[in-house]
């Protein structure tokens, strides 16, 4: 009888009491509760990030303006400030989210896009010019040639920063995916910890 006793105060003293084993459960709980949160705060606030895509060379300046998920930032307002902070060109993107204006540009320049509600961008780049190009005045024949083939250039650029972008935006939304998936469960997790305590 008395290794009987021994044996169940033995088996009391390793056995957790019934509130200790509880608390742990509320703690679990509340931390996936907290992680499921922390995620869904985090993807929605990658869904809302304004991506700006600005380069300026041999006196172009060319602004491209999209949101993570690839849909451009259609007539959004945008400003380039040069490195004194003074407004050098400012105005709305076009319905493919780009800005382009020929000219001479400062050689620093801050380029900020407001895409509205609370949707921000912004990118300082440096002006490029290629001093190693000897630079002669085009006869007047082929004044529409170097027109034409600066619209080539512009659209060939555009087309390759529309299918960069897609390669950029195709694996985010795979992360965000596989990020949104692992919170839904652990909220599963979370409600059936939660219904099964009650």
């Amino acid at each position: 009888m008395k290794t009987n006793n021994n044996f169940m105060r033995l088996l009391r003293s390793i056995t957790p009491r019934k509130d200790f084993v509880l608390s742990l459960r509320a703690e679990r709980s509340s931390l996936f509760f907290f992680v499921f949160v922390m995620m869904l705060i985090n993807s929605s606030a990658f869904a809302h990030k304004l991506n700006v895509l600005a380069f300026a060379e041999n006196n172009t300046l060319t602004v491209n303006a999209y949101f993570a998920d690839g849909t451009p930032c259609r007539e959004c307002a945008f400003q380039v400030l040069d490195a004194d902070g003074k407004v050098f060109a400012e105005g709305k993107l076009d319905k493919g989210g780009e800005f382009s204006q020929n000219g001479e540009t400062p050689t620093e320049m801050k380029i900020i896009v407001d895409g509205g509600m609370g949707h921000r961008g912004e990118q300082t780049i440096t002006s490029s010019v290629d001093t190693n190009m000897a630079y002669e005045e085009p006869a007047a024949s082929t004044a529409a040639d170097t027109t034409q083939l600066r619209q080539i250039v512009r659209e060939e650029l555009s087309k390759q920063t529309a299918e960069l972008k897609a390669e950029i935006d195709k694996g985010r939304s795979h992360i965000d995916m596989i990020i949104a998936g692992i919170g839904y469960i652990l909220g599963i997790f979370g409600i059936a910890i939660l219904v099964k305590k009650k």
